[in-house]
């Protein structure tokens, strides 16, 4: 089977404590698989003797992002215009942005790749394990996953056949967990 690419293009990544403008691509290994490979470029010129890919850059990261439960198309930070935010389990990968429609390609193209990926603005009432106040709700295939922050930090996530019960209530969306059934920090 060949790799599929999802999104590629001009971003600006993170490396170290600086942005720097890359060449990235992100790609689906298979058509089922759950996860996404990305692969980070620097742009060089071609030199005779040096491995390079067809596209003439020489491959500087490859990582394959597993367990992802999100993505979060978000306001800009720490020096970039617009971010993007996809969430895995794991850990968090932040892309930056100079347009907010590349932006918008970007976080489309990636949610229709992953399949059912929803987010939701809501409001976590007192009376819970977490923290009350604003957090945004992910819904991805069959995992529920609260962040919060910029860049958004995962505070909890649960399988949905874990839960006791989950629906809409008026002006809202509520779920019941338990102490087996996720995990929240």
């Amino acid at each position: 089977m060949t790799d599929t690419v999802v999104a590629e293009g001009q971003v600006k990544f993170r490396d170290g404590k600086k942005w720097k403008s890359r060449c990235v691509v992100l790609r689906k290994p298979s058509p089922v698989a759950d996860c996404l490979s990305l692969l980070v470029y620097k742009e060089k010129k071609k030199k005779k003797g040096k491995r390079e890919n067809g596209s003439g850059h020489k491959e500087r990261l490859n990582v394959t992002l597993e367990g992802i439960c999100g993505v979060e198309p978000g306001p800009g930070y720490d020096g970039v215009s617009y971010s993007l935010s996809i969430l895995c389990l794991t850990h968090t990968l932040v892309l930056g942005f100079n347009s907010r429609e590349a932006l918008l390609a970007w976080d489309t193209r990636i949610r229709y790749s992953l399949g059912e990926v929803h987010r939701l603005c809501v409001n976590v009432e007192p009376g819970t394990k977490l923290e009350s106040g604003p957090a945004s709700l992910h819904l991805c295939n069959d995992l529920l996953v609260l962040t919060r922050g910029v860049p958004p930090v995962i505070i909890g996530h649960w399988k949905l056949s874990a839960l006791r019960r989950y629906g809409a209530v008026p002006n809202g969306f509520v779920f019941e967990g338990g102490t087996r059934c996720g995990h929240c920090e």
